[in-house]
C-alpha cells in the first residue's frame, strides 16, 4: 500500500487488510468481486473514484484527491440482519469527522436520518451498503464518501447547491489516510455491539446525532411522490 497511509489507525481488525487504489470506478464494486477471497474487516479505499453511486443510485463523484471513497467488507452470523448497518456507519462517520475537524472549529457533524452526514446544513458524506452471497457465506460492504477538500466553487459547477466538505465549512484539511483510519476506530466497537445486540443497543447514541427527530419530515417515494407528513418522534428499535 503506498500513497495514502492510514495514520492513526487502532482498530483490532478493521483496516488491518487494506488495498489503496490510485484509481477505481467503485470501491464498493472492487470488494464485491474481490470479497469471496478476502478476510472479514478489509478496507479498499481511494481519492480518485470514477463511477461511484449513492443512494437511490444516484452518481457520487469528485475531483481527484478532494473526496475519499472508501468500503469496508464484514462478516456476521449467516442470518445477520444488514438492515441497520448505513445506520451505525452514520453513528461513525459523524463521530469521526468531529473528532478530526467538527470540534475544532465549532461546527458539528450530525445525522439527517437515514445516514447523511449534515454540517452547518450541507452534505458532507454519502454512504452505501450492500450486501453479497458468495460461495463461503454472505457478506456486506459498507460504501463512505467524504467531501474533504472542495470548495464552493466545486460544488456549484457540479450542479450540487447543497454540498459541503470538510475544508470549506471547518478549514481543515484532511488526508484520506487519516479521515479512513478514524472512521474505522469509530466504527469497529459500533459494528461489534451492532452484530452482537442489533440496532436497538446503538438506538440512543444515533438519536443523539440525529438533526430529523423533532423537525417537521415529509415521506416521500423512491420516484418523489408524496407518502406522508408529520413531526419525527424517535426511531423504532430497528432504526
Amino acid at each position: 500500500m503506498t500513497g495514502a497511509a492510514l495514520q492513526g489507525l487502532h482498530t483490532a481488525v478493521l483496516g488491518r487488510r487494506a488495498i489503496y487504489l490510485e484509481e477505481t470506478d467503485s470501491t464498493n464494486r472492487y470488494l464485491k468481486e474481490a470479497g469471496e477471497s478476502l478476510p472479514h474487516g478489509t478496507l479498499c479505499y481511494t481519492g480518485r473514484q470514477t463511477s461511484g453511486r449513492g443512494r437511490l443510485g444516484r452518481d457520487w463523484t469528485a475531483p481527484d484527491g478532494a473526496a475519499l471513497a472508501m468500503s469496508v467488507l464484514l462478516r456476521g452470523a449467516a442470518d445477520a440482519d444488514w438492515s441497520g448497518l448505513p445506520l451505525v456507519c452514520g453513528i461513525a462517520v459523524a463521530a469521526a469527522l468531529d473528532r478530526l475537524a467538527g470540534e475544532r472549529a465549532g461546527m458539528p457533524f450530525r445525522i439527517k436520518w437515514p445516514n447523511d452526514i449534515i454540517c452547518a446544513g450541507r452534505k458532507m458524506c454519502g454512504i452505501l451498503c450492500e450486501s453479497s452471497q458468495g460461495e463461503t457465506g454472505r457478506f456486506a460492504v459498507a460504501g463512505i464518501g467524504v467531501n474533504l477538500t472542495q470548495m464552493e466553487a466545486d460544488f456549484r459547477g457540479a450542479g450540487l447547491p447543497h454540498a459541503g466538505s470538510v475544508r470549506m465549512l471547518t478549514g481543515i484539511s484532511l488526508s484520506l489516510g487519516e479521515t479512513a483510519a478514524a472512521i474505522l476506530n469509530e466504527l469497529e466497537a459500533l459494528w461489534d455491539l451492532y452484530a452482537r445486540e442489533g440496532f436497538a443497543s446503538l438506538r440512543g447514541p444515533y438519536e443523539e446525532r440525529c438533526i430529523t427527530l423533532g423537525r417537521e419530515v415529509r415521506l416521500l417515494s423512491p420516484d418523489g411522490g408524496f407518502l406522508a407528513a408529520g413531526r419525527a418522534a424517535g426511531l423504532v428499535e430497528d432504526g
